[in-house]
């Protein structure tokens, strides 16, 4: 490994090229109608829940967290999912990193990234800590508890299912990566993982790179890793089709690798690769809307047929099949298997209907 000091990090060209990835976002600021607050033990929390919020529903619970010295409101500035929260029926968090000593908030995720002063916050604790005090204050569905992270938040988003398997049924990262040792992170449970990455991320190189703690793996490799944990094995799914995730570059711009019909109940392994595009891609809402819905077709296993998690199989359950109908390799309404949500999976719902 490079021997990589914090000043190299703190050089003028690498804070520059820190301060122009933060600049290149929209200058929106997306704030919901609907915000509450909780303290885990660092203070105040936003919460972001839907408008016409039923205290007695079971809702999904997602978690953003942050990139290297920005904050969780000013990531939801950039990425919205807050846009989302009452047509996806869902309740956003916003938790904020330690300062580092040039008051810099950030998570200690990977040895890699980012506790460049080795400071050592258990941040690891706190945010389960987070997330049990969201799951006392609000009715949580235990199988959709989600995590998303933009690069240092990426990174401690792949910390969080190493260190507590079980708790989080997905991920979703943008510039993100996990531990370079594959020995360093196993999952306890499977546990379905979205990366997406610019091919010409300057800040996390999409083919891997070393920053002042230590070096990652690439996009690629991150995704193998995550393949191996979840029991996936060597050989992606057949290719899906590209999608469109930046109005500005015409046509499907980003491919599409995914591992999941092969993998253990209730995880995946799946990557966007955006060509040409950097740290902080111009989504606008469109990646936060895609990446709301790829977690809520993919909560951690129940009983088979039972898509929304309340012990039962009914009208309910049918009408999420019905939405789902199509390709959906890996989502909970593809009950066969086959990458498909077609007539064989409605056939075993209707067989394990409740009566």
């Amino acid at each position: 490994m490079p021997n990589v000091r914090a000043s190299q990090f703190l050089h003028p060209a690498n804070v520059a090229m820190w301060v122009v990835a933060a600049l290149l976002i929209p200058a929106e600021f997306a704030v919901a109608d609907e915000s509450e607050y909780i303290d885990a033990g660092r203070g105040d929390v936003r919460v972001v829940r839907p408008s016409d919020f039923d205290p007695e529903e079971p809702l999904p619970l997602i978690v953003l967290l942050h990139a290297f010295a920005y904050s969780g409101e000013f990531e939801e500035s950039y990425l919205q999912f807050s846009a989302h929260v009452d047509s996806h029926r869902f309740i956003l968090c916003l938790p904020n990193g330690r300062l580092n000593l040039t008051l810099q908030r950030y998570w200690n995720a990977t040895n890699a990234c980012c506790d460049i002063y080795g400071q050592g916050p258990d941040d690891s604790s706190y945010l389960r800590g987070l997330i049990e005090s969201l799951s006392e204050a609000y009715e949580v569905d235990p199988r959709r508890i989600h995590l998303v992270g933009h690069s240092n938040g990426g990174f401690m988003a792949h910390r969080m299912i190493c260190d507590h398997p079980g708790l989080i049924a997905g991920i979703a990262t943008l510039a993100g990566a996990t531990f370079e040792n594959s020995e360093d992170c196993a999952f306890g449970e499977p546990v379905h993982v979205l990366q997406a990455h610019g091919t010409t991320d300057p800040v996390i190189l999409y083919g891997g790179g070393c920053l002042v703690g230590g070096c990652y793996p690439s996009a690629t490799m991150t995704q193998q890793f995550v393949a191996d944990d979840n029991g996936c094995g060597e050989v992606p799914d057949a290719t899906p089709k590209p999608i469109d995730l930046i109005a500005s570059i015409p046509g499907d711009e980003t491919t599409v690798s995914v591992f999941a019909t092969s993998c253990s109940p209730g995880g995946a392994a799946e990557l966007w690769t955006i060509p040409d595009v950097g740290h902080n891609p111009p989504f606008g809402t469109t990646f936060s809307r895609l990446v709301v819905e790829w977690f809520l077709d993919r909560p951690k296993p129940g009983e088979p047929g039972d898509l929304n998690g309340d012990g039962r199989v009914d009208a309910a359950d049918l009408g999420l099949l019905l939405t789902a109908w199509g390709r959906c390799s890996g989502c909970s309404a593809d009950l066969d298997g086959d990458g498909q949500v077609g007539g064989s999976d409605l056939g075993l719902m209707i067989a394990l209907w409740s009566v």
